[in-house]
């Protein structure tokens, strides 16, 4: 998973001011944003904090301060920054989003769900809808932790295990077997680089569906779009054995380095 950062500025033309214009707030908030940009975390914070310095009220530069701070690995100080803009707009979406995040980072997913549900549904992502569907999950509302998760349209999200794991347990709970397979035949296209997705979702059709074919088939794609995996040649070899398959399975293991 990821944190959010929304920058809304772009800094053009920087050089042409001149010195007093330099010293300003504005001018070290848009230098902030295009040193982001750059990948400079380190120094754009640094042109965030020199703006509050300015003017302690300037809540793009608290915002953006925060939020870096989050990325930097200092929930904590992120948190606090984030808050305090929070307390000033409640609105903000953009902190809303963040908060709802480090809250989940850091496991505290009452408060996670507290500010996921304050973002109005069309502006809501589908990182969002994961926190979300997982959250439910915990709660063992399958029911609503299935309908945030079919929301999802973003495929980099089944890279995520976490995510993964949950959704085909309340797949399980939620849908009949000819509807989980229909469903997870579509999935599988957006999981063949993902190897963790990959052995979750074979060891759910072998074991959960005893559709032993479709093991096999999610295996052989991820050894298609990927370089041979000593693992998962391992697992599919083992299950070529115990489905009877004797000699697919020793032409898999020949292929382990």
């Amino acid at each position: 998973m990821w944190i959010y950062l929304f920058l809304m500025f772009t800094l053009v033309g920087c050089n042409n001011l001149d010195k007093n214009e330099r010293s300003n707030e504005k001018y070290l908030v848009l230098k902030g944003a295009n040193l982001y940009s750059s990948g400079k975390k380190s120094e754009a914070l640094k042109m965030y904090t020199d703006a509050l310095k300015l003017n302690p009220q300037n809540l793009i530069a608290l915002r953006e301060k925060g939020i870096i701070l989050a990325q930097l690995g200092d929930l904590k100080l992120g948190q606090k920054n984030l808050e305090k803009v929070l307390k000033v707009n409640p609105n903000d979406t953009i902190v809303l989003k963040n908060l709802a995040y480090i809250s989940f980072k850091k496991k505290d997913y009452s408060k996670s769900f507290n500010y996921l549900e304050k973002i109005p549904a069309d502006l809501k992502s589908s990182q969002d809808y994961l926190m979300l569907g997982y959250i439910f999950y915990l709660k063992k509302d399958y029911s609503r932790s299935l309908k945030n998760y079919n929301l999802i349209s973003n495929n980099i999200i089944y890279s995520d295990a976490i995510f993964f794991d949950s959704y085909l347990k309340v797949l399980e709970v939620e849908c009949n077997k000819p509807i989980q397979i229909e469903v997870l035949l579509l999935v599988e296209d957006r999981i063949i680089y993902s190897k963790t997705n990959t052995l979750i979702l074979f060891e759910y059709y072998k074991n959960n569906l005893k559709e032993y074919k479709l093991a096999e088939r999610v295996m052989k794609n991820y050894l298609t779009y990927n370089n041979l995996n000593n693992e998962i040649l391992e697992k599919l070899s083992k299950l070529y054995d115990e489905i009877g398959e004797k000699e697919q399975s020793l032409k898999t293991l020949k292929l382990i380095s």
